[in-house]
């Protein structure tokens, strides 16, 4: 049995904390150049509210089945255990996908900060990546508690810090869009858009932009595997959209803030912008503020990233769709640790792997794309079940009736295809298409068997 000790504040903490990544930052660059015209912001908000709708439905989902399994159980009661475990393993792999691009970014961090050092320089970043991986593992190994309270230290210092380096862009001194130092953000949207993405801004563009913001909130609902450990189930609910409406302020604020100091051209080079502009609103001292801010995203990530993921691991290997080994519990912590150790060793291989051949982009658009089908898939269940199921105990019940969900499921199809087509490179959506045969093949064929010689 799990231990329940989670409170509100740290469920909040954990929601915002897989979001706030350093990888975001490339994300937000994105949006910055295709809406143009200064409405990285409104694209931002637009993309936020979306997720509360999608919010709104894990909460009466986790709140009917308070279960580590999270979405593996919803989409098994809704729609057969063959489609639940094809999800479950897409979401393991957006996890992992979403991991790796952190990890490349941070050992580009770590190398920025490093250079001119002769000793520190010499040490490869993967080295210091998969040290920072093996501290959150021993962390989360000895206690949710210990790492909830990890985690709202780091989180609520984000917050903060992310506000303050935001409104220096208007109050510190310097060149600002499209004067002749570092400036040219806003006021050079078009050239920038262009240079990102290929194509004029226009509304179509736009629309594309609403589609990648989804990326800056990826994993807000990752805390529904951690039901289990909540004191109270209906906790979550109030978390997830306080979570998300937090991440759009910071998020839209800092994307204007670049984009206002930075030519989006030069952004758009970089796997690192936020330290471009770290340079632009304060020279040496602003980059290693900004080096400081990515080092905290990427922590807060990595952290929230493995208690949310190995607890649906976990889960999946409890019920049989995976080995019984990754079920085992910590006799003295009471923490998923056989889980824990799974995902530590498959990101620190996926981290080697992206940090030597830099296709970081790649697994960004994938978890944006898998993570909208999977909010797309949650909503249908919530309609599904409620015609299937209308004696279920609800404690919570997603606001809007039908239409909510149908509007939801709607939405999140249509910004999935905006992440899958042109001009999204080719490898996006044929990684799409390659998890998600893999990931049925498992579950049509490998999972029964399994099934059938543990039982």
């Amino acid at each position: 049995m799990l231990k329940k000790s989670l409170r509100l504040r740290t469920l909040v903490a954990a929601s915002a904390g897989l979001a706030l990544a350093s990888s975001v930052f490339t994300a937000a660059v994105q949006v910055a150049g295709l809406s143009g015209m200064g409405l990285a912001w409104l694209a931002i908000a637009v993309g936020g509210a979306v997720c509360v709708l999608a919010a709104w439905n894990f909460s009466e989902l986790c709140a009917a089945f308070p279960n580590a399994g999270g979405v593996s159980v919803y989409v098994r009661e809704a729609f057969g255990s063959t489609l639940s475990l094809t999800v479950s393993l897409l979401y393991v792999v957006l996890a992992w996908a979403a991991g790796a691009a952190e990890a490349y970014v941070f050992a580009t961090v770590l190398s920025v900060l490093f250079r001119g050092l002769p000793v520190l320089s010499q040490i490869p970043p993967i080295v210091w990546v998969l040290a920072t991986l093996g501290f959150f593992f021993v962390i989360n190994l000895r206690g949710v508690e210990l790492a909830g309270r990890v985690q709202d230290l780091m989180t609520y210092t984000m917050f903060g810090v992310l506000l303050v380096v935001s409104l220096a862009a208007w109050l510190l001194p310097g060149t600002a869009a499209g004067g002749t130092g570092v400036g040219a953000g806003v006021g050079a949207g078009a050239a920038g858009a262009k240079a990102i993405a290929g194509v004029a801004p226009g509304f179509g563009s736009f629309l594309q932009a609403i589609a990648y913001s989804v990326y800056l909130f990826i994993g807000f609902e990752w805390i529904t595997p951690l039901v289990e450990e909540s004191e109270d189930r209906m906790f979550l609910p109030r978390a997830m959209p306080l979570a998300v409406a937090g991440l759009a302020v910071s998020y839209a604020l800092f994307a204007e803030a670049m984009a206002t100091r930075v030519p989006l051209s030069q952004l758009a080079q970089s796997p690192t912008p936020h330290l471009l502009y770290g340079q632009a609103i304060g020279g040496n001292t602003g980059l290693l503020v900004l080096v400081a801010v990515s080092f905290l995203a990427t922590f807060t990530s990595f952290n929230a990233g493995m208690m949310g993921t190995s607890r649906l691991v976990y889960a999946m290997a409890r019920e049989g769709a995976l080995p019984p080994a990754l079920s085992k519990v910590h006799l003295t912590y009471f923490t998923p640790w056989s889980a824990l150790l799974f995902m530590f060793l498959v990101e620190a291989v996926l981290s080697v792997v992206l940090i030597y051949t830099g296709q970081f982009t790649v697994p960004i658009l994938l978890a944006a794309a898998i993570e909208s089908t999977i909010y797309a898939l949650a909503a249908l269940a919530v309609l599904k079940l409620r015609k299937s199921q209308p004696g279920l105990e609800r404690p919570y019940r997603a606001p809007g009736g039908a239409a909510q969900p149908v509007v939801t499921a709607v939405l999140f199809t249509a910004l999935a295809l905006g992440v899958l087509l042109p001009p999204t490179p080719v490898a996006v959506p044929v990684g799409f298409a390659i998890g998600l045969a893999g990931a049925w093949l498992y579950a049509r064929f490998v999972a029964p068997r399994l099934a059938e010689t543990s039982g």
